[in-house]
């Protein structure tokens, strides 16, 4: 898949760069060394611009994207991307219930097929549901019309659950290609991110996952952890579930709110 990616990427980047190479040479009169280094320059810059927009979460170069609350909001966002997937879910709803924590779950369409349950109890207990396609697979390499698909398959899962479409949209890996922003809006989301990842998913250990976590602790941040992973049943996500206790506490003692990522994103009004 990433081979593939870059690959297309690679040819869009030729050919951007070959039409600006032959404008240039069209207005300018270059001679044949000099167009190719006008060429190699170009397409250099074009293939690093692309590749910076798909893979960096954070990059509002193919639209603009929230990835962090204010600086002046002392308070942090927890979210968790790959779920519903049991029993780890519901031992972090259980939790969250615990400490008073509202989070938000941005969520796999087949996984809400196998635990619908899951997901209406999350709405429930006054969490928020957003939006994370249907399958996992990668948009980058989707046309409009699919990813689309994959928005909608999500959103109708849900709304048959509880009447109400989530209002956020967050991409698998958060890759993105220059329509996904467009296709999203159209759609009715918005388009977010992440400040921070921990790399919980890479299971390396309780202490280091608690550790990541205190150390981003920021006004304003939108902290990624995954309570399951893509569509895989039953993901062992218990090094997560044990370190979350840890995380919250220490979050408390150092004065940080908890909100989820709409009511962060409604506090630039206020």
């Amino acid at each position: 898949m990433l081979v593939k990616i870059i690959a297309l990427l690679t040819l869009t980047s030729l050919i951007m760069a070959g039409a600006l190479t032959g404008a240039v040479r069209f207005f300018t009169e270059l001679d044949p060394r000099l167009s190719l280094l006008v060429f190699g320059f170009l397409f250099l810059g074009i293939q690093l611009i692309l590749l910076y927009g798909t893979f960096e979460s954070s990059a509002s170069i193919f639209g603009p994207i929230y990835w962090h609350g204010p600086k002046t909001l002392h308070a942090i966002a927890l979210t968790f991307d790959d779920g519903p997937n049991e029993p780890h879910t519901s031992r972090i709803l259980d939790i969250l219930k615990e400490h008073n924590v509202k989070a938000t779950f941005f969520v796999v369409g087949k996984n809400v097929e196998q635990c619908a349950d899951v997901v209406q109890r999350m709405l429930r207990e006054g969490h928020e549901v957003g939006n994370h396609g249907y399958s996992h697979q990668p948009m980058v390499l989707k046309s409009p019309r699919k990813i689309r698909d994959e928005i909608r398959r999500t959103s109708d899962s849900l709304e048959r659950l509880r009447g109400v479409r989530p209002k956020l949209f967050r991409s698998p890996h958060g890759w993105r290609n220059p329509w996904l922003y467009h296709s999203v809006v159209e759609e009715g989301y918005t388009p977010v991110a992440w400040t921070y990842g921990v790399w919980d998913f890479k299971r390396s250990g309780v202490d280091m996952i608690v550790r990541r976590t205190i150390n981003k602790l920021r006004n304003g941040s939108i902290l990624l952890f995954h309570d399951g992973h893509k569509t895989e049943i039953a993901w062992d996500a218990g090094q997560l579930v044990e370190a979350l206790p840890k995380i919250i506490g220490d979050c408390k003692q150092a004065g940080f709110g908890f909100v989820t990522l709409s009511q962060m994103i409604e506090s630039r009004t206020i």
